[in-house]
């Protein structure tokens, strides 16, 4: 594994404009190129993990990211290194057919943060993305500077509507990970109409899902090759970190840094109660207008919070 990060500027007032790099990150004796961007100054450094979904993408972090710099700036202090970074199989990451599960996600956070981030560098993390991280703290000693866990969530789509897991999942899974049959149930269910309504009902309050550039911008996304694999294992629980809810409130626990939880008020009735359960052990507790893409669609006040 090679860092594929610059050093921050010298000058410590400069701002960084946005670098898009790669990380060869090695599994299996394979190599996946990882997508990143890394911009910012000299100040306190953050890694971004944007929230695990068929539209997930490193971008959802750009207008915090914009906005914590302007306020970093307007405050005459020293503007924070900015680190966002694209799953495997997500994003513009490359996508090859892995097995896709929380240990290979965790192990590669793990990695990630060991070859690209500073020592004494934070975490925010939106959605399924905070229980990956829980997850990689336990197995893999994971620490970070401070922990925000934005919009949190710990099952995938099909086992929270369920509210149990089913034997059916792995078998919906295999057909969509399955050729010639795989790509054309991916493609409806990535079609426009498809995905505006997965926005309205959990992503977006008046955000970007819902105009059609929007929409368009996340088919792209959701439709690069390859896109299929790790999507069909997170929307059918294959990439849920944990069994029940003591498993991500135990992890929650046992961080040594501070913990900040922030709450969507708008998330689906399921999800907010799990992120109402994980804040009650939180040391810090913020509230966000929205659903689960809060984090992009209150980038800006999000880091009014944070700022």
């Amino acid at each position: 594994m090679s860092p594929a990060i610059a050093a921050p500027n010298a000058n410590p007032t400069a701002v960084n404009t946005a670098h898009q790099r790669r990380y060869r990150w090695i599994h299996g004796g394979r190599d996946v190129e990882i997508a990143l961007t890394d911009s910012g100054g000299p100040g306190p450094a953050w890694l971004m993990l944007p929230a695990l979904s068929t539209i997930s993408s490193r971008m959802e972090w750009k207008p915090f990211c914009d906005a914590l710099l302007e306020n970093g700036q307007r405050n005459d202090s020293q503007p924070p290194r900015l680190i966002r970074v694209d799953w495997p199989g997500f994003g513009e990451s490359e996508r090859p057919h892995l097995p896709y599960n929380p240990a290979l996600l965790a192990s590669f956070l793990a990695d990630f943060q060991r070859d690209c981030c500073p020592a004494d560098c934070g975490l925010i993390a939106a959605g399924h993305a905070a229980g990956i991280a829980l997850l990689a703290a336990q197995r893999h000693g994971l620490e970070f500077r401070e922990w925000v866990l934005v919009a949190p969530t710990w099952r995938g789509p099909f086992p929270t509507m369920a509210q149990r897991r089913s034997r059916a999942f792995p078998l919906i899974r295999a057909l969509v990970e399955a050729p010639l049959l795989g790509p054309v149930l991916y493609r409806f269910n990535t079609s426009r109409s498809v995905l505006g309504w997965m926005s309205r009902r959990h992503v977006d309050v008046a955000g970007p899902g819902l105009t059609p550039e929007g929409i368009a911008t996340r088919q792209c996304i959701a439709r690069q090759r390859g896109a299929r694999f790790a999507s069909a294992a997170f929307v059918t629980g294959g990439l849920d970190p944990y069994d029940d809810p003591d498993g991500w409130l135990a992890a929650a626990k046992g961080l040594q840094p501070p913990l900040t939880v922030v709450i969507a008020d708008q998330s689906p009735p399921k999800s907010l109660a799990e992120m109402q359960a994980l804040a009650a052990v939180a040391d810090r507790v913020l509230h966000l207008p929205g659903r689960l893409g809060a984090h992009e669609e209150f980038g800006r006040a999000l880091a009014g919070m944070l700022g």
